[in-house]
């Protein structure tokens, strides 16, 4: 049934060319429609992926789970948002990429996120933007944790 879904989607077979990882992901975003879609878009990329549905279910899983390569979060979510997200991230497994990703591409938020530099992938994006940021962050160099440019003291 997957499969059926995604043969439409723009990009789906440039994500599977290009990106093939073996890499753990956790999808961390409050709206089940779009976790679901991007989590599809990396299995078909050959990620292993994690989901969770807000912030501290992604804090329980990364505490609870085996290896994680990334974390791809939204920023604007109930409870706790992405960038609170990050900072705990930082601080409990520093080498951990983040990857932000957002629709409201005007809210103050990420605007700030955007400014400091950080990896920010815009709402709605293709399966093929999916795949060069996820490559872009998980070959990146690790030298300095993804919540630090965020930390507001």
């Amino acid at each position: 049934m997957a499969k059926r879904l995604l043969s439409g989607v723009p990009g789906l077979q440039l994500l599977m060319t290009l990106s093939t990882g073996a890499e753990t992901i956790l999808v961390v975003e409050d709206v089940e429609v779009i976790r679901k879609m991007v989590c599809a878009m990396l299995l078909q990329g050959g990620y292993t992926v994690l989901e969770a549905g807000d912030g501290k279910e992604a804090l329980r899983i990364l505490s609870q789970s085996g290896p994680v390569h990334l974390v791809l979060t939204d920023l604007i979510m109930p409870h706790m948002n992405g960038t609170e997200l990050a900072l705990h991230v930082s601080q409990r497994h520093p080498s951990l990429p983040v990857i932000f990703m957002s629709g409201y591409n005007e809210d103050p938020v990420v605007r700030g996120v955007e400014c400091a530099g950080s990896m920010f992938l815009a709402k709605p994006f293709t399966a093929a933007a999916l795949a060069d940021k996820i490559r872009q962050a998980l070959d990146r160099p690790r030298n300095d944790s993804p919540g630090a440019s965020l930390d507001p003291r």
